[in-house]
């Protein structure tokens, strides 16, 4: 039998369903902070609109990137920000949703 041990841990509220963490986001000296589910089988990072925008992202002028679902597909941009998750900051490339309905919060596999 073989044990791991761990520097950190971090908890969760295992009552919710899916893993939901504390995320930040900053641009300059802009921060908000939100909620995120971590989903390992999406690509990336994608926040909803308005998130990005309370910190002074122009949406529209990141890359232009969409992404296919089961249920559909849905168009983001991408913006470089500083993302902190679990205490860890980062700087991290992120998608932000085009449609201001867009309200899920995922932490990917990249950013």
């Amino acid at each position: 039998m073989h044990q791991l041990n761990f520097e950190k841990s971090t908890f969760y509220d295992s009552g919710r369903r899916g893993i939901t963490l504390d995320v930040k986001i900053q641009l300059s000296n802009l921060s908000i902070n939100f909620e995120a589910k971590i989903d390992t089988s999406a690509e990336a990072c994608i926040f909803a609109r308005s998130l990005g925008e309370r910190i002074g992202i122009e949406i529209e002028k990141g890359e232009k990137q969409r992404f296919d679902t089961v249920t559909g597909s849905f168009l983001t941009y991408g913006h470089s920000i500083t993302l902190t998750v679990a205490e860890i900051e980062f700087d991290s490339y992120v998608f932000f949703a085009e449609d201001v309905n867009f309200n899920r919060n995922v932490l990917g596999r990249f950013g």
